[in-house]
């Protein structure tokens, strides 16, 4: 009987080991099948990113080439309208700290680059030509900056301000000069464009208070009176010095933002009065009316701050 015992014991451990050992190999081939899914898994997300980044920078070249179409850089003032379309794609697609970079590059070609010697007259002087080019095209590169940190998104701004500036980045300098270019355009564009004409939809007021609110935060940090540029790079043209607050601390009537607001406040009774207010809008009138009084405490808030200020 001890002798069977033993036998069906051993018999037992034996067929143990053995199903043991066969879970270990499936075990074992599991673990290489799950590391061979998770290798091509990895490889895939790998050329995902890739072919994400390689859209990325096709967007920036080509937001860019439709920026300089000849075109679209004939009639630069008071803004450059045909760069705006390029500018916008080039601001989604770009990083923020391409922007600046970009910024940083665009101010260098303009401050920095000359036209060729032999351009020269024999009395010293350049060809009235070769003037007019030059400053023209020194003019592009000023709009291109302009109009894309114009129309870049909110965001990124925000985001550019925490890492170049309250970050202490490597384009501090730069990053004032691209929120002076922000506002330079936005209050340029507004002038010239969207309060040039009735606030009569909701849309178009939507627009107007969205580009001050941009303009109106930047004039409210505590950095605000480091937001300047200086272009001097023209030959004939005049350097263009700018900053968001004069030194007596008055504010230039493009981004007069007491006045601005008050003028967007005015509208709300001249254009969108009864009557007027579903126009180019398929929503109820009642909704309408409802975003039109939010927008208008949104003003109305806008404007009480800079009374307290």
């Amino acid at each position: 009987m001890k002798t069977n015992f033993t036998f069906i014991l051993l018999a037992s451990l034996t067929l143990i080991a053995c199903k043991a050992e066969k879970a270990m190999d499936n075990t074992n081939k599991m673990l290489k099948t799950t590391e061979a899914m998770n290798s091509k898994m990895e490889q895939t997300n790998a050329g995902i990113e890739s072919t994400n980044e390689s859209v990325r920078l096709q967007k920036l070249i080509l937001s860019k080439d439709d920026m300089l179409k000849d075109e679209n850089t004939r009639n630069l003032e008071p803004v450059a309208l045909g760069m705006i379309p390029g500018a916008k794609k080039f601001g989604e697609a770009a990083t923020t700290t391409e922007l600046v970079e970009f910024t940083y590059l665009l101010l260098k070609e303009i401050n920095d680059q000359k036209p060729d010697e032999s351009d020269r007259l024999e009395n010293g002087e350049y060809k009235p030509e070769v003037i007019a080019a030059y400053d023209h095209i020194k003019m592009i590169k000023f709009s291109e900056l302009i109009t894309i940190a114009g129309m870049a998104p909110e965001e990124k701004v925000d985001q550019i301000i925490q890492e170049q500036i309250y970050g202490g980045g490597l384009y501090q300098e730069e990053a004032y000069a691209f929120l002076m270019g922000r506002v330079m355009f936005l209050g340029t564009y507004l002038d010239s464009g969207i309060l040039s004409r009735p606030l009569n939809t909701v849309e178009r007021m939507n627009e107007a208070i969205t580009r001050l609110g941009s303009i109106d935060n930047i004039l409210k940090m505590p950095f605000k009176n480091e937001v300047k540029m200086n272009v001097t790079g023209f030959l004939k043209r005049d350097a263009i010095a700018v900053s968001a607050y004069a030194e007596d601390g008055t504010l230039d009537a493009l981004w007069n933002m007491p006045k601005l607001w008050k003028k967007v406040l005015k509208a709300f009774d001249r254009d969108l009065k009864d009557g007027n207010i579903v126009r180019g809008s398929s929503s109820s009138q009642k909704e309408v009316s409802a975003k039109i009084a939010s927008m208008k405490r949104r003003v109305e808030a806008y404007i009480k701050l800079w009374e307290i200020k």
